[in-house]
């Protein structure tokens, strides 16, 4: 009895030392690197004159966005599953184009709803396998199809040239989801339409904005940024046209961890 209980003792002191190294580990390796400059976009019209369609609109990011594109006047088209909750969006005073991502046919009838300024993809998961890629290349498909010019896609720090960027630790975690938004972004940008691609790094929780986001052409850029900052640069990126052709990293410089961003008490 006395070995087992010694073998237990040593058994849990190691799973101890484990946790503890992973922690240092995380620590270690989720530094922000900010850029050495900033893409300073030029302040958005008063008055909202765009007519976009939001693909991931009731995510997280996609709900921030909607209701930053109504609070600024734009008209908005959201594309949502058939079983999405659209609490949040209703209220906005949005329309609504029900199908799934995965489904060209269903992308393609909702670019055909209306007659579309700009497209903003902002769609993610780990949930369905080919989400990331897919998904994406049906909007960028659809959107050719339709003559809608301007894509807003919403990458991730760690695709394409910015691989080397993201954590160890975040390409661990994301080793299915990476391959997945490059051959997105590559989609998009061999497709000819007037692109912009944004890759955030971390998104920490909280709704409450600290004002301090920005976009830089770094591709060696990491950090974290809040949903309700991202998505205020989103807006600016759909209203400054010298973003055309450019792949742009979002960062709040002034968070150094990703759980700094939690709302106040």
């Amino acid at each position: 009895m006395k070995k087992v209980l010694k073998f237990l003792g040593v058994l849990l002191g190691l799973v101890v030392l484990v946790a503890a190294a992973l922690v240092a580990f995380v620590l270690l390796t989720l530094k922000p690197d900010l850029p050495d400059s900033e893409f300073a976009l030029q302040p958005v019209p008063a008055e909202g004159s765009r007519n976009v369609i939001v693909f991931g609109a009731t995510g997280k990011l996609g709900t921030e966005i909607v209701k930053d594109l109504r609070a600024h006047g734009d008209q908005v088209t959201a594309f949502v599953r058939a079983s999405s909750d659209r609490s949040e969006l209703e209220p906005l005073g949005v329309n609504f184009a029900v199908g799934d991502v995965l489904n060209p046919a269903d992308v393609q009838a909702a670019f055909q709803a209306g007659t579309f300024d700009a497209a903003i993809a902002t769609i993610a998961g780990m949930s369905e396998a080919e989400l990331d890629r897919q998904g994406n290349i049906n909007v960028t498909d659809a959107a050719v199809a339709a003559g809608v010019q301007r894509v807003i896609l919403i990458s991730t720090v760690g695709a394409g040239d910015s691989r080397d960027a993201a954590p160890l630790i975040s390409r661990l975690a994301l080793s299915k989801i990476l391959p997945q938004k490059t051959a997105a972004e590559e989609h998009l940008r061999a497709s000819g339409l007037g692109y912009t691609i944004i890759r955030p790094g971390g998104l920490p929780p909280g709704v409450v904005p600290t004002g301090r986001g920005l976009v830089s052409e770094d591709p060696s850029t990491m950090g974290f940024i809040k949903r309700p900052d991202l998505a205020r640069l989103v807006l600016g990126v759909l209203y400054d046209d010298r973003t055309i052709g450019k792949t742009l990293a979002a960062v709040d410089p002034g968070l150094e961890r990703p759980w700094e961003g939690a709302d106040p008490k």
